[in-house]
């Protein structure tokens, strides 16, 4: 296989693993290194797989030429997609947040991940009141820290929740207008301002924990711009952009959490360009101990807040979806009722599949998918017993 996308290995008590790392067993496939000198970036969160020399450019010309642009990507996509503070001569999410009302010009790649947001109709980045509070229960060093921040513990913090989602819930309190030719408006109500105000909250909109599923598309559209597209992104945190078209075969290893211990499945083969997304609720790497919080009676705080309520909500354990005729952004906004849910739906994810976004998952040592051409290979075992396959029918 031309490449390998490595999802996670067996920990035995602590899941101390390495998830979504990009292997290339063929020396002409190298991991393209985003530089540090011009400043903070993305780049230690993703792995871009490439294969120099492809094209009309000899190995050495081209590899120095992506990686100038991978660079030049992932500085963009922190100052655009990162809300913590203002970027000269850059419209990002901090300026939108603290210009409600107004209309802003923004980079075409950053409009097309709200272009996104409004095809599936998704409210989930509306919650960014309730995000910019919540994250920090993944900093907590011990369980009485979490009562100011988790809802699941503290009723007025859940109240505090439900009114934000309130607003983030509806269109007329708050919506990203897209005005055409990178021009959008964060249109916010008065009495949602006026509460943003009482309450002091500056952060009406966040992609948060989703953030690196269209900083991933906002990559591989630059990276296609330029013509460089034999090469496959991922990201730490289960985000993958295949943009491969060759014809290689890719293959993704399927992994089953059970006891608190992550066992592999199967393989699954693949090929052409891919948009993949993998959730899944524990850690897997050094980077998670800031999306994950596991509580002394074994509970487990997610960042897969339900848009709802504000509360983190998981129907599985691990659910991996896939299109390749859309982006990261487009399929993880897809799953997401699915996924955060207190129940699992099998019949959504086969209603999904008929709009073109295909799943896979892992339930009672059987691996359930919703595509008929779906290859898996390497069935493992688990106490003896194979893993099995079978099709959701839709």
């Amino acid at each position: 296989m031309a490449a390998a996308l490595l999802l996670l290995f067996v920990g035995a008590a602590l899941l101390t693993y390495s998830f979504m790392q990009l292997l290339a067993p063929d020396e002409e496939w190298v991991e393209v290194q985003a530089g540090s000198t011009g400043g903070p970036n993305v780049g230690s969160e993703f792995s871009f797989l490439y294969r120099p020399g492809s094209g009309e450019l000899s190995y050495s010309a081209d590899l120095k030429a992506v990686t100038a642009l991978y660079t030049q990507l992932c500085r963009d996509a922190y100052l655009l997609f990162h809300n913590e503070e203002a970027a000269e001569g850059v419209c990002n999410l901090y300026e939108i947040n603290r210009h409600p009302n107004e209309i802003l010009e923004i980079d075409d790649g950053f409009y097309e991940a709200f272009a996104a947001v409004e095809r599936t109709g998704s409210r989930a980045i509306y919650l960014g009141p309730v995000y910019d509070r919540y994250e920090s229960v993944f900093f907590c060093e011990d369980d009485s820290q979490l009562a100011d921040f988790d809802p699941r513990l503290s009723p007025e913090v859940a109240q505090e929740y439900r009114e934000v989602a309130r607003f983030a819930n509806d269109s007329n309190s708050i919506q990203v207008e897209l005005l055409g030719e990178g021009r959008i408006r964060l249109a916010v109500s008065e009495e949602y301002l006026a509460y943003a105000q009482r309450e002091e909250i500056d952060d009406f909109i966040d992609f948060a924990w989703m953030r690196n599923a269209f900083i991933a598309d906002f990559l591989a559209r630059g990276l296609e711009a330029g013509g460089y597209t034999c090469g496959a992104l991922s990201s730490y945190d289960g985000f993958i952009r295949n943009l491969d078209g060759s014809g290689q075969s890719y293959s993704l290893n399927l992994y089953d959490l059970r006891d608190e211990t992550v066992y592999g499945a199967a393989v699954m083969n693949y090929q052409g360009p891919m948009s993949i997304v993998s959730l899944r609720d524990y850690p897997a790497s050094g980077l998670d101990q800031y999306r994950f919080y596991r509580l002394g009676n074994g509970e487990m705080r997610t960042p897969y807040l339900d848009p709802a309520d504000g509360l983190c909500r998981n129907a599985l354990h691990h659910l991996t979806g896939y299109a390749g005729d859309r982006g990261c952004g487009e399929v993880l906004l897809a799953l997401l009722p699915v996924y955060i849910a207190d129940q699992f739906r099998p019949e959504e994810l086969a209603r999904l599949a008929r709009t073109g976004i295909n799943s896979v998952y892992c339930q009672d040592r059987v691996i359930w998918h919703t595509d008929p051409a779906l290859e898996l290979d390497r069935l493992y075992e688990l106490d003896g017993v194979r893993y099995t396959e079978a099709l959701l029918e839709s």
